[in-house]
């Protein structure tokens, strides 16, 4: 669990980042941070692993206060990834995912053992632990990122802009790929983005943040549903009822039996605003589901959808 008790961070200048911001995360729980440019996010995240020191208030992470253990030694046991990957160019990518592993001291055996496991668990081919970064696209550096902030098994990673850097359509695919990950490795997970579609899909609950203050801290779903206020619901958007088609699969509507009239496909894990564009896109009001061999397992109408 991470504590924010009254946290202010103030810089020299006068200038306040983050105001009085009292924030509780639970163990293995993923929190978006979002908000506009300044409004103190970053600078949030950066002060769990003391990367910024705050001016006022307590921080502590499993009951124990941040600035009261060494900050090199700490960082060592807290994952890190940035928007720009930063891995090693003069290092090979095993060398990369076991440079903190071997700060730590483990055996060459355990950080190999280590590095084979994590590469596998972000999707990568075995290879690629003998190539260098440069040798990788920027989809695979982003996920070799990943694997380097796990490789000591941290009980916190923090995501800052994780995917910003990477094209449109390969974001989205890393993003439900990643989300996936974390749902299988149970970690305190902060992830910074300024893009509420992210946080929508990457976070258990979202905090919304403006002029360094939590302005709405709750699941995707509900602020989705009931913004507290004029500013929450102009950042999430008008297409809000959207959004939140997003967060529910085609199988929670799902009729049992296939409708004859329903020629247009979809899997039974897609999002139901993907089944909603696919109901646009082909002129209907329901599809055939199917599963991954292909084989009919029921229907889903626009009347289901809309339901919900």
């Amino acid at each position: 669990m991470i504590e924010m008790e009254h946290v202010t961070k103030r810089f020299d200048g006068g200038g306040t980042a983050v105001d009085d911001l009292t924030l509780e995360i639970p163990q293995g729980v993923t929190v978006a941070l979002v908000g506009p440019s300044g409004c103190g996010k970053t600078t949030t995240m950066r002060m769990i692993n003391r990367l910024i020191e705050p001016s006022e208030g307590r921080i502590t992470v499993n009951g124990e206060d941040v600035r009261s253990v060494d900050p090199v030694i700490f960082r060592r046991h807290i994952g890190y990834v940035i928007q720009q990957v930063g891995l090693f160019s003069h290092m090979t990518i095993a060398q990369n995912i076991g440079s903190v592993p071997k700060l730590l001291g483990w055996s060459a055996d355990k950080i190999k053992a280590r590095n084979e496991e994590l590469i596998a668990l972000v999707g990568l081919d075995q290879s690629m632990l003998t190539r260098y970064p440069r040798q990788l696209s920027g989809g695979q550096r982003q996920r070799v990122g990943v694997a380097r902030a796990l490789a000591a098994d941290p009980p916190v990673l923090l995501m800052d802009e994780p995917f910003g850097a990477i094209d449109p359509i390969a974001r989205t695919r890393l993003q439900n790929e990643f989300r996936q990950i974390l749902q299988g490795v149970n970690k305190t997970v902060v992830m910074v983005t300024h893009d509420i579609d992210e946080a929508v899909r990457m976070g258990d609950r979202i905090a919304i943040m403006r002029a360094g203050k939590i302005v709405q801290y709750d699941t995707p779903d509900e602020i989705l549903s009931r913004p507290v206020d004029a500013f929450v619901e102009d950042f999430v958007g008008a297409d809000r009822a959207l959004k939140r088609l997003s967060l529910y699969e085609v199988s929670k509507v799902m009729q049992p039996g296939v409708d004859p009239a329903a020629a247009a496909k979809i899997a039974p894990d897609a999002d139901l605003r993907n089944a909603l564009s696919a109901m646009i896109a082909a002129n209907t009001d329901r599809l055939a589901v199917v599963n991954a061999a292909g084989a009919p397992v029921g229907t889903v109408t626009r009347d289901a959808i809309t339901a919900l």
